[in-house]
Protein backbone atom coordinates (compact mmCIF):
# COMPACT_ATOMS: atom_id res chain seq x y z
CA UNK A 1 0.00 0.00 0.00
CA UNK A 2 0.99 3.23 -0.61
CA UNK A 3 1.84 6.03 2.14
CA UNK A 4 -0.09 8.24 -0.07
CA UNK A 5 -3.18 6.45 1.14
CA UNK A 6 -2.73 6.73 4.75
CA UNK A 7 -3.35 9.67 6.83
CA UNK A 8 -1.12 11.87 7.58
CA UNK A 9 -1.44 11.56 11.37
CA UNK A 10 -1.37 7.74 10.72
CA UNK A 11 1.52 7.71 8.71
CA UNK A 12 3.49 9.77 11.32
CA UNK A 13 2.46 7.59 14.15
CA UNK A 14 3.94 4.77 12.07
CA UNK A 15 7.00 6.08 11.29
CA UNK A 16 7.77 7.40 14.87
CA UNK A 17 6.75 3.59 16.01
CA UNK A 18 9.26 2.16 13.28
CA UNK A 19 12.13 4.33 14.11
CA UNK A 20 11.49 3.61 17.99
CA UNK A 21 11.89 -0.20 16.63
CA UNK A 22 14.70 0.45 15.20
CA UNK A 23 16.69 2.43 18.17
CA UNK A 24 15.53 -0.39 20.65
CA UNK A 25 12.96 1.43 22.30
CA UNK A 26 9.56 0.54 22.63
CA UNK A 27 6.66 3.64 22.47
CA UNK A 28 4.40 4.71 25.23
CA UNK A 29 1.65 3.04 24.37
CA UNK A 30 3.81 -0.44 24.01
CA UNK A 31 4.78 0.35 27.21
CA UNK A 32 1.15 0.73 28.76
CA UNK A 33 0.38 -2.43 27.01
CA UNK A 34 3.28 -4.80 28.76
CA UNK A 35 2.63 -3.33 31.93
CA UNK A 36 -1.25 -3.56 32.58
CA UNK A 37 -0.89 -1.40 35.86
CA UNK A 38 -4.76 -0.86 37.44
CA UNK A 39 -4.83 2.84 38.93
CA UNK A 40 -5.13 2.90 42.55
CA UNK A 41 -5.99 6.20 44.19
CA UNK A 42 -5.12 6.35 47.88
CA UNK A 43 -4.62 8.61 51.03
CA UNK A 44 -2.27 11.05 49.83
CA UNK A 45 -1.16 11.89 53.63
CA UNK A 46 -0.05 8.94 55.62
CA UNK A 47 -2.15 9.03 58.96
CA UNK A 48 -1.98 5.86 61.21
CA UNK A 49 -5.90 5.48 61.16
CA UNK A 50 -6.22 5.32 57.31
CA UNK A 51 -3.07 2.45 57.49
CA UNK A 52 -5.24 0.73 60.53
CA UNK A 53 -8.20 0.45 58.26
CA UNK A 54 -6.51 -0.39 54.54
CA UNK A 55 -5.17 -3.20 56.65
CA UNK A 56 -7.98 -4.02 58.40
CA UNK A 57 -9.70 -4.33 55.20
CA UNK A 58 -7.21 -6.33 53.46
CA UNK A 59 -7.51 -9.07 56.38
CA UNK A 60 -11.41 -9.17 56.40
CA UNK A 61 -12.29 -9.12 52.19
CA UNK A 62 -8.99 -11.57 51.60
CA UNK A 63 -9.41 -14.15 54.22
CA UNK A 64 -6.50 -13.35 55.94
CA UNK A 65 -5.57 -14.51 59.16
CA UNK A 66 -5.31 -12.08 61.61
CA UNK A 67 -1.74 -12.94 62.21
CA UNK A 68 -1.20 -11.37 59.45
CA UNK A 69 -0.65 -7.61 60.70
CA UNK A 70 1.92 -9.00 62.73
CA UNK A 71 3.79 -10.50 60.52
CA UNK A 72 7.49 -9.17 60.26
CA UNK A 73 7.50 -9.56 56.68
CA UNK A 74 4.45 -7.55 56.72
CA UNK A 75 5.45 -4.91 58.85
CA UNK A 76 8.69 -4.71 56.82
CA UNK A 77 6.77 -4.02 53.69
CA UNK A 78 4.49 -1.73 55.35
CA UNK A 79 7.71 0.06 56.16
CA UNK A 80 9.04 0.07 53.03
CA UNK A 81 6.20 1.82 51.75
CA UNK A 82 7.07 4.40 54.16
CA UNK A 83 10.39 4.47 55.74
CA UNK A 84 9.48 6.73 57.75
CA UNK A 85 7.30 4.75 59.92
CA UNK A 86 8.08 3.50 63.57
CA UNK A 87 6.81 0.46 65.21
CA UNK A 88 3.90 2.33 66.82
CA UNK A 89 2.32 3.37 63.37
CA UNK A 90 2.10 0.14 62.42
CA UNK A 91 -1.01 -1.57 62.90
CA UNK A 92 -1.18 -4.37 65.42
CA UNK A 93 -3.20 -7.67 65.15
CA UNK A 94 -5.36 -6.77 68.54
CA UNK A 95 -5.68 -3.11 66.78
CA UNK A 96 -7.11 -4.85 63.43
CA UNK A 97 -9.39 -6.95 65.66
CA UNK A 98 -10.80 -3.85 67.57
CA UNK A 99 -10.96 -1.83 64.78
CA UNK A 100 -12.96 -4.65 62.29
CA UNK A 101 -15.18 -4.87 65.24
CA UNK A 102 -15.92 -1.36 65.96
CA UNK A 103 -17.09 -1.04 61.68
CA UNK A 104 -18.60 -3.80 61.84
CA UNK A 105 -20.95 -3.15 64.70
CA UNK A 106 -21.10 0.47 62.84
CA UNK A 107 -22.37 -1.47 59.62
CA UNK A 108 -24.86 -2.93 61.80
CA UNK A 109 -26.40 -0.69 63.67
CA UNK A 110 -27.00 1.47 60.37
CA UNK A 111 -28.54 -1.22 58.64
CA UNK A 112 -30.93 -1.91 61.78
CA UNK A 113 -31.79 1.64 61.10
CA UNK A 114 -32.19 1.56 57.73
CA UNK A 115 -34.50 -1.60 57.95
CA UNK A 116 -36.36 -0.12 60.86
CA UNK A 117 -37.19 3.32 58.58
CA UNK A 118 -38.01 1.17 55.80
CA UNK A 119 -40.33 -1.30 57.70
CA UNK A 120 -42.31 1.65 58.46
CA UNK A 121 -42.77 3.23 55.61
CA UNK A 122 -43.96 -0.03 54.38
CA UNK A 123 -46.63 -0.33 57.48
CA UNK A 124 -47.59 3.72 56.73
CA UNK A 125 -48.20 2.53 53.03
CA UNK A 126 -50.14 -0.38 53.90
CA UNK A 127 -52.13 1.54 56.88
CA UNK A 128 -52.90 4.69 53.73
CA UNK A 129 -54.48 1.33 51.76
CA UNK A 130 -56.41 0.43 54.24
CA UNK A 131 -57.99 3.39 55.34
CA UNK A 132 -59.03 3.92 51.52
Amino acid sequence: MSHWAIPCDIWKTMEEEKEAKHRGQLTKKQHQQLLDFKTVTGPHNFTREAALHAVTKLIATNNQSLALADNLAFQNALVAMRPKSTTHDLPSSYDAKIHLHNEFTKHMKQLKKEITIRSSIFDASDNAEDLL
